[in-house]
């Protein structure tokens, strides 16, 4: 299972969504909360950016390798899907 942050702004975008999940296809899991570093919005201050770079350092690495082997997969996945 992948989670993914989207913003929606076509109403038929989301009408096509719903109806995803009305099939057991994805899951709308809600809104993003306010504040986060991932989505448009009003800037962090210094205290919070400080606290999210704290954090992203204490996260694990992962080697380049891993990566692009991981994205290679993702990636044949993707293309399967949107043809």
């Amino acid at each position: 299972m992948q989670t993914l942050t989207i913003a929606i702004t076509n109403d038929s975008a989301m009408k096509t969504l719903h109806e995803l999940e009305e099939r057991h296809f994805i899951k709308i899991v809600g809104e993003v909360p306010n504040g986060s570093p991932a989505v448009p919005g009003d800037p962090l201050n210094l205290d919070e950016f400080q606290k999210w770079i704290k954090k992203a350092e204490e996260m694990p690495n992962v080697s380049l390798e891993e990566a692009k082997s991981i994205w290679s997969k993702k990636k044949k996945l993707l293309a399967k899907h949107t043809r």
